[in-house]
C-alpha cells in the first residue's frame, strides 16, 4: 500500500512501502573456518537488525572441497571461500536472464508509446497538490498504455515471469551509445552493449 505523508514544507509527497530483503550476501574476512561461516553470517545480520531463517543455496560452485563449503547442493552452496565460488557463471546467467527478460517486456509493450516514470507524476502533484492530487497523480500513472500492458501481463494466472511496472525505467530501450540495457554486458573494445550469443 503506497501512503503520503507531510513533509516539513507541509506539502505531500509519494511514500514507497519498504521492500522486504529475501535474500542476503554476507561478506566475512578470509580467516573465517568454513564450519563457522553460516554462524558468523548469521550473528553479522543479527547485529544489524536482520532475522534470518538459515543458509540458503545461491552460489554456483566448480569444486569438490565440499569441506571448505556450506551446504554443498547440486552445484550450488551457501558460501565458501571467494576463489571455489563461480561468479563468471553466475554473472553469465544473470546476463542472460536479464536479456530475456527485456525481450520479453519488448513483446509486450510492442506498439504502446513510452510512458512516464511515476516519480513525474508525484513531482507534479507535489507541486501543486490542490490541483493535482497524489491519487490522479497514481491513477494517472497507472492509467498509461505501457503501464497497462505490463499490468495485463502480470495478471495472466501462473505468470511465470512477472514484469514489474516498478522497474519501468529500467526497462526503458538505450538511447546514448554509452547506456546499456539491464544485465547487458558491455564489449570491452568499445564499450558497446552486445548480445548473451555475441558473448
Amino acid at each position: 500500500m503506497r501512503v503520503s505523508r507531510p513533509t516539513s514544507t507541509d506539502t505531500r509527497r509519494l511514500h514507497l512501502p519498504t521492500r522486504t530483503v529475501g535474500t542476503a550476501v554476507v561478506c566475512l574476512p578470509a580467516r573465517t573456518p568454513p564450519a563457522a561461516l553460516a554462524a558468523q553470517a548469521t550473528a553479522t545480520l543479527a547485529a544489524r537488525g536482520l532475522a534470518t531463517n538459515g543458509v540458503l543455496p545461491h552460489f554456483h560452485t566448480h569444486t569438490r572441497r565440499t569441506g571448505k563449503l556450506v551446504d554443498r547442493w547440486n552445484g550450488l552452496t551457501s558460501g565458501g571461500p571467494i576463489n571455489l565460488l563461480d561468479l563468471d557463471s553466475m554473472r553469465t546467467r544473470a546476463a542472460a536472464g536479464a536479456a530475456a527478460e527485456w525481450l520479453l517486456w519488448q513483446q509486450v509493450v510492442a506498439g504502446t508509446r513510452p510512458a512516464q516514470p511515476l516519480w513525474a507524476f508525484a513531482d507534479r502533484s507535489a507541486a501543486d497538490p490542490h490541483r493535482y492530487p497524489l491519487a490522479k497523480a497514481h491513477a494517472d500513472y497507472l492509467s498509461q498504455p505501457r503501464v497497462l500492458a505490463m499490468g495485463a501481463h502480470n495478471a495472466i494466472p501462473g505468470q511465470s515471469w512477472p514484469l514489474p511496472t516498478s522497474a519501468l525505467e529500467a526497462f526503458k530501450p538505450a538511447t546514448a551509445p554509452t547506456s546499456t540495457w539491464p544485465g547487458w554486458p558491455q564489449s570491452p573494445a568499445t564499450g558497446s552493449p552486445r548480445t548473451p550469443a555475441a558473448g
